[in-house]
């Protein structure tokens, strides 16, 4: 009589177990053995992977550490230029002034070449 939980075609068994512990003493096996034989292939090994002293620098530009840190260094330095005053150069006597204050005072004088908006001649409309 045909067993119909079992149809032909598909596995009718499980995993061999004693397959599988082969395969598991194997892995272990070969997990054990090959530093061994790497050492007695390459007997200065041992001795390579220690570090002695200051690596050599790779050449600039070098990778930042902490990029998040100099990020946040940076826009505080934007942030103190944007909004103090300071000296841009001394010798020349130029100075930063604020963004606020540099708007308010480029609103009220204008600019050196630029038309002003009191000279009496207005755009067409």
């Amino acid at each position: 009589m045909h067993d119909a939980s079992r149809p032909d075609g598909f596995e009718k068994s499980d995993a061999d177990p004693r397959l599988i512990s082969s395969l598991a003493v194997g892995i272990a096996f070969f997990l054990v053995v090959v530093p061994f034989l790497v050492l007695a292939g390459y007997p200065d090994a041992a001795r390579l992977g220690r570090i002695s002293g200051d690596l050599p620098q790779p050449p600039a530009p070098r990778l930042q550490v902490a990029p998040k840190l100099t990020a946040e260094r940076l826009h505080v330095q934007e942030e103190k230029a944007l909004t103090q005053y300071s000296w841009a150069n001394r010798a020349h006597e130029l100075v930063r002034v604020p963004i606020e204050r540099a708007m308010h005072l480029i609103s009220e004088r204008g600019l050196n070449g630029w038309p002003s908006s009191t000279a009496g001649d207005q755009a067409p409309r």
